[in-house]
Parts: structure tokens; sequence; C-alpha cells
């Protein structure tokens, strides 16, 4: 991955700061920030960056001081070494860019055969919803990515920018083109239709254009949609499509404690899971997060039979690697289409270049690309929960993704990669299925004339 300078908010930041020694190190403290303030001072140990806000400080410590550190943490504190993370890596970048490493002259590939249609609304009932008139209007999609710039699927529906890198872009921006392909798969409203095509859409750049960025500047990401979804009083669903490995619990991991703060503040989450599979354990940082919906990629072969379906191959399995407890063990939570999914691509970007050399399929307008991953698959459970939340705006997070998993689709054959059925740390619940979620959501809704209670005279 490569080095950008995440400490700041490019213009806007009130504090920014160039790490120059070597002995220093960027550690994401949680807790009090005057108490943290006042620990590193009288460890002499260093000093304080950031405010990232919910609870969390970035701060620079000398790297000899971290033992001292750990042992004079008290309760309540926390402290993380502010670790790099990436984009989840569609595969067909990964394989163009071993064909640069390997230095051949690729030709236009004939993309023929592929063909340029998704069938996510059609299989998962989306479509239907659609047609009973919820199509995430009112609602709010936060794409927290490599940005999102402007595209003719958005309209005037990207209404919000951020930028919590140090690039300090204040207008939208996608020079990768990640962050915007995935809001075009929850939210796009154009030749390959979105599941809500009527969502507001917050771009959120924590990933720089090179698709890698630090711990630290995406929970400032993640923050700020916890602020801006207070500010505004909008209901917001979040899009995850990024992540590392997972080397500790989630309740012992940055990102992952992060998520379910946003979580318990009212904002609803979907994380990719990774594109570490078909191994098992392979699920990343923040995808372990418990009350997240953790998103596999499912292979539709763009027919609408369920016969054909597979689980893609690279699709992160669980169970979570040293999870806490048995109930965190169980990840991913839902499948949905994740293999050569097409959606928007944003004018100039890494992906769009790779289009125009032939390396990636691309429509002959130059607006659109097809890629694969769980990043692909996750903004289509995000606009899945966009369109549940729009027929019953009520619903917690848990109940969102009780829905989701209850009317999934189990896929019930063989995994070809191991030749046992698939389970639960495959698919998770099965392939989305929200028109059939969407029904109950609308069940639980409160009667609007409720009968009299018989047994009070009053």
């Amino acid at each position: 991955m490569n080095n950008i300078n995440p400490i700041g908010r490019g213009p806007k930041a009130a504090h920014k700061s160039k790490v120059t020694k070597t002995n220093l190190e960027r550690m994401i403290f949680t807790g009090d920030k005057a108490k943290i303030e006042k620990l590193l001072t009288e460890l002499k140990a260093g000093r304080v960056v950031e405010d990232l806000g919910n609870g969390f400080v970035l701060a620079e410590v000398n790297k000899d001081a971290l033992p001292n550190i750990y042992k004079a943490l008290p309760e309540g504190m926390n402290a993380f070494k502010d670790e790099k993370v990436g984009l989840v890596e569609p595969e067909e970048l990964k394989q163009a860019k071993k064909l640069k490493k390997m230095k051949e002259e690729v030709e236009k590939r004939d993309t023929q055969g592929l063909p340029e249609k998704n069938v996510t609304l059609e299989i998962t009932g989306a479509n239907k919803v659609q047609e009973m008139g919820y199509k995430g209007q009112g609602l709010v999609l936060a794409v927290i990515d490599t940005g999102v710039a402007n595209h003719d699927n958005f309209g005037n529906r990207l209404t919000y920018y951020f930028d919590a890198t140090s690039a300090g872009h204040d207008k939208p921006h996608d020079g990768h083109g990640h962050g915007t392909h995935v809001a075009g798969i929850a939210a796009g409203d154009g030749k390959f239709g979105g599941l809500a095509p009527a969502a507001e859409i917050w771009g959120i750049k924590v990933l720089s254009d090179q698709g890698s960025g630090y711990t630290s500047d995406i929970i400032r990401g993640i923050n700020k949609v916890v602020e801006m979804a207070k500010q505004t009083g909008k209901k917001v669903v979040a899009n995850m499509s990024l992540g590392g490995y997972a080397f500790k619990p989630w309740n012992q991991d940055p990102l992952a404690l992060a998520v379910e703060k946003a979580i318990q503040d009212g904002v609803y989450f979907a994380i990719a899971a990774g594109n570490s599979g078909p191994y098992p354990n392979t699920v990343g940082t923040p995808a372990i997060a418990p009350n997240a919906v953790t998103v596999a990629a499912y292979q539709d072969n763009k027919t609408e039979d369920f016969s054909d379906d597979e689980i893609a191959r690279f699709s992160s399995r669980g169970p979570v690697k040293n999870a806490p407890d048995e109930a965190s063990k169980l990840k991913p939570d839902v499948a949905m289409p994740g293999v050569k999914i097409w959606a928007p691509v944003s004018e100039g970007s890494e992906l769009y270049n790779l289009g125009k050399q032939g390396k990636i399929p691309m429509t002959e307008d130059g607006k659109y690309v097809a890629i694969s991953g769980t990043s692909m698959a996750t903004p289509g459970v995000a606009g899945a929960m966009l369109l549940i939340l729009n027929a019953n705006p009520n619903l917690t997070q848990q109940q969102v993704k009780e829905l989701l998993m209850k009317h999934a689709i189990k896929l019930d054959k063989t995994d070809p990669t191991d030749n046992k059925p698939y389970d639960q740390y495959d698919q998770g619940a099965g392939l989305v299925n929200v028109y059939e979620a969407v029904k109950e959501a609308l069940s639980m809704l409160p009667s609007p004339n409720p009968q009299p209670n018989p047994g009070n005279p009053s």
C-alpha cells in the first residue's frame, strides 16, 4: 500500500503534523482526551495530535515508551497502532496489476460474451420493492471509501463530501474509481440501476487515490458520518468496502470498535467480508464488528436461474479468527451478487483508465465498468437496507439485520472449492431477499388507528 499523510483533514484541518523521526509511533487511543494528554505528559511519552471524535484520539508517541504506556493504561482506555488499511481490491484490478508487472501489451478484450446486465434487482426482489414506491427517498447512503465523483447516475443527489485524508479535496473527487462504483451499485439511477436510486449520497473519502489509508483516517470518516447524521437528523446507511487483516478480537480492534460505537449512535452499516477466500478464518476488519451486516460475494452467472449460482471463490470465509465468543464467530451474515457487476466509473480515475486500456470490461460510452469483489456485493446490501428502512424507518440496525437474514435464500449445493455443502461460514444466511424483508418490515409498523382497550372503560 502507498503511504499517505493522514494527519489532519486537508486545508480545513485544525492541526497537521508530519512524522519525521523514526522513533515515533502513531497511536490511536480510546477514552477521554484530557486524561490521555495527562498520561502521555506524565510518562513523557508523546503528544496528542488530533481528536478524531466519538472518543477516539490520535497521538504520536515514542516507541521506547510503548511498554510503559500499555502498563499505565487505566480501565476504560485502550491504545492501538495506527495501521495501514486498504480497499477490498476488485479481482479484475488484481489481474490488471499482474499484467502491468509482467509488462504485457494487452489488446482490447472482447466483452461480447459478458452480458451488459445486472440481475441483482430481479433475484433479490428489489425491482418489486421499487414498484411499491420504495426507492430510498429521504434516506442517506454514506460511502466510506476512495471518495465519490459526480456522475450522470447521481443527478443532484450527491449532497455532501468530506475528505478525511491529507489530500484535502473539498469537492467530490474519486481518483481511484472504487467509491463511485460502489455508490452506483447501491444508489445509481441509470443504465444499470441501483437498489435505492432515490437515496441521497454522501461521499466520505478515507482512502487515497491509490486505495490505501490509515486506520485514523477511516475512524475520522466514520465519526464524521455520525456527526452529520446527528446534525441533519437523517437515517444513514454506511457502506464500507474496505478492510485489513483482523489481528485481534473485535473488542480490541479500533476499526470494529469505531463501527460498533457508530451503530450505537444510530448509523447502519454494511461491510465487505473481504476477498481472501476460499480459505476459512479470512474475514477482515471492520467486517468482524458483530452488529454490522457482513457481506459475502454471490455469483449469479447473470441469470435469474438459481441452479447455476455459487459463492464466489474469492469471497472471504468464516469463522472469525480470534473471536472473543461463539456468537461473534458467525460471519459473514448474508450474500449478495458481487461478480462482474456493472456500475458507474469516475472519469479519469484508475478504473476508468484500465477500462479505456481494455484491461477491465467497459461500456462503449465509457460511463460504466464491470468488476468483482465483496466490495461490489456490499453496496447491494446497503441498498437493500435503505429499502427496508424506507418501508419502516423505526427499525434498529439489529432488526434490519434480522430481517435480511431471516428471509435470505440459502444456496443448497456443494461448494466446488472443498466439495462440501455451502454453510453459514461461506454464505451467511444466504442471498438477500429484500422483497420478503420489506413485506415483513411493513407488517411491523405501528397501527395508525389503534383499537380501544375493552378492559379500560375510559
